[in-house]
């Protein structure tokens, strides 16, 4: 019984201190064989390491292999005599392989492309593993190279490495590598980059975006974290900071920033233990709304945990403002190698303030620059907006790797949403939202609508882009190394969704009931009608209406019951058991106490022969050793039994065991 209550006991346990919130179950799924889109394929002779590189109204711009697309957003075809074609020299592929590089490596992926004026952009390549900066001007509408500049410390070497560039007024910043072998991390920007084999700057980071943001340049990437390190090894996020208008230090400081700073992106399952997901993957555009009546402007961020671990992904939302807050606050440091990392002292930072924004960074003093090259990471960890991850998906079949927000849309009860589309290492999007964004930023309510696989299994998603064109359906664009696709924004019209109550039940703001014609359509379609809201069905917070009424034949949702509530069920079941299983033993062991067991007439008999006494007729007086089943010897040393009579005609030794 005392094991039993201990399992009772953690039971109960467990059921006070649940706090993972449960994956949520699309409500939708659609195979690769059914989803209906445009394709751009490029050179399919080889893998073309497709990359964004720009958005116009209606086109894009494609890096890949030895060229740049310009592709129509219309329908994914190639714009005709627009594509850039900019190869590497022979002697360059000859030095990459020298290198020991293949052919497909020594090829030039175009990774960087900065605008400089209407008609004039810089262009950065692999280049054949020895990267390559060009200027371009458009004449006649053909492209004429201007001048070709070294690309170290811009553009990457393998068009697989973690890198992110953008250009922000007129100016190039790069976050990558420079050297071959990618082990000199640096962030650089026309002469000025961080510090050389500073562990406390930069410590194998993997950089996944950037952008410009008021009077900052923001840098999104995960590292070895060196506060870490005297408890083991780990992976933290991290969001970098420099000033655009940062000039360099004085002196010996003029080609190093005087305003990089660092913070912890913390994206976690709150309670007693946390749970963290340390290793952010990409993040969404910056995006204005409204959030349980307040503006905020939030940036969405894909974050995994390791690869050795659960497999586990998730979707989490910082504020601008909060992280702007975090880069005001305490800074961090360890006074010795074998130190905690604490927070420092308002009475140690210097004045001015290190790291802050100045006219002139060279006129700094150098205490001010010590100290914030001393002290780039700030205490505070950057919090996630709701309290929590938006989405959570435990998963041993893909990851998330990509998320893009179609911001804002309205329901038909007036409230905006953040619509997410998140890629996957499998090929799939996931479209999500969050349905009490426009109630409470203190609490999720995870929705997953639909389940897509839009490229071939294997495949992952390395991009997304919502599109919305006038006159045209909007659409996702979905990147892949070597194919592009264009699918719809919402799949109202699925069998799926073919009633009223399974049309209402995917939640999306995209699709609503129609009553009068007896369809699952997009609201953007009806919303030009007058009576649209009295003839149309929709409910984003629960997915029931009551206007669906009772439907025959129609499958209801099962109800997904509570940690709680499942962890209660199963303590009375537990209980319940034990005291059936107690009384049932009783009554048995009762009912069998006074009956004697029958015992078959051949074991009765072996029974006697060994209880009769010497009285009993037919008793052989002999003793007999039931140990080793041999006879007792006399005092002269022969067997008791022994007789002449006894005794075969031919001597046998015989051992009894």
């Amino acid at each position: 019984m005392s094991a039993s209550l201990r399992i009772l006991a953690l039971i109960s346990f467990a059921a006070q201190n649940v706090a993972w919130p449960q994956d949520p179950i699309p409500r939708l799924h659609l195979k690769h064989r059914e989803v209906i889109g445009q394709r751009f394929l490029g050179n399919e002779s080889h893998v073309e390491h497709f990359k964004l590189l720009e958005r116009a109204t209606t086109s894009i711009l494609i890096g890949a292999r030895n060229a740049i697309y310009n592709i129509s957003l219309h329908d994914l075809t190639e714009i005709a005599d627009q594509r850039l074609q900019w190869s590497s020299t022979e002697a360059h592929r000859e030095l990459c392989y020298l290198k020991g590089r293949s052919d497909d490596e020594c090829q030039n992926y175009v990774r960087v492309f900065g605008r400089q004026g209407p008609d004039r952009f810089l262009v950065c390549g692999t280049n054949a593993y020895k990267p390559l900066c060009r200027q371009f001007t458009i004449k006649d509408g053909a492209y004429v190279k201007q001048s070709d500049m070294d690309g170290l410390g811009l553009c990457p070497y393998d068009p697989r490495h973690n890198s992110t560039a953008v250009f922000a007024e007129g100016q190039l910043y790069a976050a990558t590598v420079a050297d071959f072998s990618g082990g000199e991390p640096l962030i650089h920007r026309d002469k000025i980059r961080t510090e050389r084999s500073d562990l406390n700057q930069l410590n194998g980071p993997n950089f996944v975006s950037t952008f410009a943001y008021q009077d900052y340049v923001f840098f999104f990437y995960r590292e070895t974290a060196v506060e870490y390190m005297n408890c083991g090894k780990s992976v933290y996020s991290r969001v970098g900071r420099v000033c655009q208008h940062d000039k360099g230090g004085p002196h010996a400081f003029s080609d190093r920033w005087t305003s990089f700073l660092k913070a912890r992106l913390n994206c976690s399952v709150p309670g007693e233990y946390p749970f963290y997901f340390n290793e952010i993957q990409s993040t969404s555009d910056v995006t204005d709304g409204r959030y349980a009546g307040k503006s905020a402007r939030l940036v969405y961020g894909v974050f995994t945990t390791p690869v050795n671990s659960i497999g586990g992904s998730a979707i989490c939302a910082f504020s601008m403002d909060n992280i702007l807050e975090v880069f005001q606050g305490a800074f961090k440091e360890q006074e010795t190698i074998n130190s905690n990392w604490l927070r420092v002292a308002q009475e140690k930072v210097p004045e001015p303030r290190p790291g802050a924004c100045v006219n002139d960074s060279r006129t700094l003093p150098d205490i001010t620059v010590n100290f914030v090259k001393a002290h780039p990471l700030m205490d505070d960890a950057v919090q996630s907006y709701f309290s929590l991850p938006v989405i959570t998906k435990t998963s041993f079949n893909y990851r998330f790797t990509k998320v893009a927000v179609d911001s804002q849309v309205k329901a038909l009860d007036g409230k905006a949403y953040d619509i997410l589309y998140i890629g996957t290492d499998d090929g799939r999007v996931l479209k999500a939202l969050n349905t009490r964004a426009p109630e409470s930023y203190d609490n999720v309510g995870q929705v997953i609508v639909s389940d897509v696989q839009v490229l071939k299994f294997g495949q992952a998603v390395k991009d997304l882009l919502v599109v919305h064109l006038a006159g045209e359906a909007s659409k996702l664009v979905v990147f892949a190394d070597s194919e592009i696709r264009a699918v719809p924004l919402h799949h109202c019209d699925s069998p799926a969704a073919a009633t009223c109550r399974s049309c209402v039940a995917l939640q999306d703001p995209h699709c609503a009931w129609d009553a009068t014609a007896n369809l699952c359509v997009a609201v953007l379609t009806k919303l030009h009608d007058n009576d649209a809201d009295k003839t149309l069905f929709q409910d984003i917070p629960t997915g029931r209406h009551r206007s669906c009424g009772h439907e025959p034949g129609v499958t209801v949702t099962p109800v997904v019951y509570s940690a709680q509530t499942l962890t209660g069920a199963l303590i009375g079941t537990c209980f319940c058991s034990l005291v059936a299983g107690f009384a049932f033993g009783f009554w048995f062991s009762q009912r069998l106490r006074g009956s004697s067991y029958p015992e078959p007439s051949e074991q009765r008999q072996q029974l006697n022969r060994l209880t009769e006494s010497s009285e009993s007729p037919g008793f052989n007086n002999k003793s007999i050793n039931l140990v080793l089943n041999v006879p007792p010897k006399n005092p002269n040393g022969k067997n008791a039994n022994s007789s002449a009579e006894n005794k075969p005609v031919q001597k046998v030794k015989k051992t009894y065991i």
